[in-house]
């Protein structure tokens, strides 16, 4: 899977908190699944929850929201465009550590399509396919976040 993979290197990229310190970043895969038929070939699906957790996060969390929500336009738009899968797509929890810090838990339904070929002789090629490239709408390939008109972070996006 490459998604999570992904989503760690940007928010990394995105925060300088978890730049400067990226082991407060743990990433894990809950409740998987693969989805397949009995048609010819083997591609399949994976769905699972994503759960990001950070640690002591001592800046605003709206500038992580925003960056999830930016990488979630290129890498599962589904989630922003689908009104049912906009209810539960991504979910949060925080634990409010004292005035200035947060432990915070983001759960997202994230799927990644699989793509299996047959070679010959017994030979199967696997990969992951990328999602569908968006539209140029909010597609930029360096991103300046300000919060309350103060740069809070930038970041380049590395090209998918």
């Amino acid at each position: 899977m490459k998604k999570p993979a992904s989503l760690r290197a940007a928010l990394v990229a995105a925060l300088p908190e978890l730049a400067r310190d990226p082991e407060r970043l743990l990433v894990f895969i809950d409740a998987g699944g693969l989805q397949s038929t009995y048609a010819p070939g083997l591609s399949f699906e994976a769905a699972y929850t994503l759960n990001l957790i950070i640690t002591d996060f001592a800046s605003d969390p709206l500038v992580v929201w925003l960056a999830i929500l930016i990488w979630l336009r290129v890498n599962q738009p589904e989630l922003l465009d689908n009104i049912d899968k906009r209810q539960t797509g991504v979910q949060f929890e925080a634990d409010i550590l004292d005035h200035d810090k947060v432990d915070l838990s983001i759960k997202l339904q994230l799927t990644e399509r699989v793509i299996v070929k047959d070679l010959g002789g017994g030979k199967l090629n696997i990969t992951i396919a990328d999602e569908p490239r968006p539209e140029a709408h909010l597609v930029a390939g360096h991103w300046s976040i300000y919060l309350r008109d103060q740069l809070i972070t930038e970041w380049d996006v590395p090209p998918a």
